[in-house]
């Protein structure tokens, strides 16, 4: 959720960026005698009806007074290795799962234990870096498939009907009518892209995305699904498709115009296109050619333990505390992101709710999103290895060989030391 989202996922739900600081120095499950009576709390201003719904009941089980602050996610991760060094920093901060494996390599965050029975194996994976747990999952996301019912009654539920409905006159790009507008996302951001080039069978780093030194982004099924998307770049989208700092802009205001009958996007765009007064509907991602999946990340958030910090035991406390069931039903029902705890997540997709099902369907196909540090030097490359297939500046392969090269050069001038 870091540099991925700067490359394009303009309009993001980072509301959830909590930051606390607990105080206490005994095992996580001692009581709360044994703890500090004060506990600082950073939150975002988002979330204060949250807050407010579950701190009264942790002082009351803790006997701890929380003192509640506002502060953004990834402020508060950025600034974690300057304040934990000086001792500002929080005992417990939010991450996205992308930053805990960087976070973790470089010393700043704490092992943690979490509560069995609360958490898939991709959850847990999410948050594990080098066979270690260093966060509690809070939310799961993944990209979806959204639809709009007022051009078409039911969510494709393959790529061919996706290009049947290309090939539709009637959604012609008002501007060329050559090229269609049915069916748009912003393969250019590579968060996006993955899922298609593991679908054909590529892959970012070997053994699981746990070896750094290995690479599968231009193997035969990565170039074949990166031809895969250049083909609706060259057969069917507008030119400014390509235009990596306005083609987002341009997929949400055709969706959002009843002009684009279907789009991949995450859960973070359903605010904007609820505001435009679209009747949409969201389902899972639609199969490709092939048959396979298209595999996307599983992304989301998690509360960690600073390893600066002196107060691990209540920090533990609080991570306990705010995954159980309970406390995810109610950040679900406050803030409308799907729940880590796979109990609260079945709740929520109980309720009908077509967001919950989608995420939560896909999730469970979905990649965990990759948590090495390496995985920020994939983002750009990756970006390029699109936008110069795309462009007919590269040929597939061509575009594929060059980024890996680019992403392993850089990977060994940063990281073999």
């Amino acid at each position: 959720m870091s540099t991925w989202k700067k490359l394009g996922m303009g309009v993001l739900a980072t509301g959830l960026a909590l930051t606390l600081v607990g105080c206490g120095n005994s095992k996580s499950s001692s009581s709360s005698s044994k703890m500090d009576k004060t506990l600082k709390v950073s939150a975002d201003p988002s979330y204060k009806s949250y807050m407010k719904s579950v701190i009264p009941k942790f002082e009351k089980k803790y006997n701890v007074k929380v003192k509640v602050s506002y502060k953004a996610m990834l402020d508060e991760d950025d600034a974690l290795k300057l304040d934990g060094p000086s001792g500002k920093d929080p005992d417990v901060l939010m991450a996205p799962y992308d930053r805990v494996g960087q976070m973790a390599s470089q010393g700043q965050l704490s092992t943690v234990k979490l509560t069995s029975g609360r958490y898939n194996a991709t959850g847990k994976k999410s948050v594990t870096y080098k066979n270690k747990v260093y966060a509690a999952p809070v939310t799961i996301e993944s990209d979806v498939l959204y639809y709009n019912k007022k051009l078409i009654k039911t969510a494709p539920k393959n790529f061919k009907e996706l290009e049947k409905l290309a090939s539709d006159k009637k959604y012609a790009y008002a501007n060329d009518k050559t090229k269609s507008v049915a069916f748009l996302t912003q393969w250019t951001n590579f968060y996006n892209a993955f899922g298609v080039i593991k679908g054909y069978g590529g892959y970012v780093f070997a053994d699981g995305n746990t070896n750094a030194k290995k690479m599968g982004l231009n193997n035969s099924g990565a170039v074949e699904g990166l031809t895969y998307m250049t083909k609706w770049f060259t057969k069917y989208w507008p030119s400014g498709m390509q235009n990596v700092t306005s083609n987002e802009n341009f997929v949400t205001s055709q969706f959002t115009s009843n002009k684009t009958a279907a789009v991949i996007d995450g859960p973070w765009m359903a605010a904007t296109y609820k505001k435009s007064n679209i009747d949409y509907g969201v389902a899972v991602l639609p199969k490709l050619n092939n048959g396979k999946d298209y595999q996307a990340f599983a992304g989301g958030k998690a509360w960690a333990i600073s390893n600066y910090s002196k107060h691990k035991t209540a920090a533990q406390a609080w991570l306990d505390f705010i995954s159980n069931k309970t406390n995810q039903n109610k950040l679900y029902k406050s803030a409308s992101e799907i729940p880590a705890n796979t109990a609260a997540r079945k709740e929520a997709v109980s309720t009908g709710d077509d967001m919950a099902t989608a995420v939560s369907k896909q999730y469970d196909k979905d990649v965990p999103l990759i948590n090495l540090p390496q995985m920020s030097e994939v983002w750009t490359p990756a970006q390029t290895m699109v936008t110069n297939a795309a462009s007919g500046k590269m040929t597939p392969k061509q575009a594929a060989n060059k980024a890996q090269k680019t992403i392993l050069t850089n990977i060994s001038q940063k990281y073999d030391k």
